[in-house]
């Protein structure tokens, strides 16, 4: 088990990364607090050690997406729903557009979505993306192109300036 201060360090730097991914995979403010939680608490108990900041970033987003899925599969076998139609609970943005681009990238799959996020709302390279979801960096490039060509496809080419 960590010490109370590594873990409240690990939170206050990671907390919106770790929160934004959950969001953005399970669509519910509930099921995001929730997944939220079991990642710290999984930090937090795990014996895992850790070479550097980078380490505990990148095991902390694998754990985040990993209870993510959990999360939506067992919500699945509750109410028969898929993901993205289950409403109760659905977090919604104070802009309409935010809310399209957010509703675009959860029908994305998770492969796509889960790249777009890293190196879109956070801002990491593509070489730390890769590392972080432990893939290869080309596959990482492709996702993000395949991701951007199916987010056209949901959004409509308005969404996007002339290319």
């Amino acid at each position: 088990m960590r010490d109370t201060e590594e873990t409240e360090k690990a939170v206050r730097l990671y907390s919106g990364t770790v929160y934004g991914i959950a969001l953005a995979h399970t669509a519910s403010k509930a099921d995001a607090d929730d997944v939220f939680q079991e990642t710290f608490l999984a930090f937090h108990c795990s014996p895992k050690q850790f070479n550097d900041d980078e380490h505990i970033k990148a095991w902390l987003i694998r754990t985040a997406l990993n209870i993510s899925k959990r999360v939506l599969s067992g919500r699945r076998r509750r109410t028969g729903e898929p993901d993205e139609n289950a409403e109760a609970g659905r977090f919604e943005f104070a802009a309409d557009e935010q809310n399209d681009i957010a509703d675009a990238i959860r029908k994305l799959p998770e492969k796509y979505r889960a790249a777009i996020w890293l190196h879109y709302f956070e801002d990491m390279p593509v070489k730390q993306a890769a590392k972080a979801l432990g893939e290869r960096e080309s596959t990482m490039r492709s996702r993000l192109m395949r991701g951007r060509e199916k987010l056209k496809e949901i959004l409509g080419k308005d969404w996007f300036e002339d290319e």
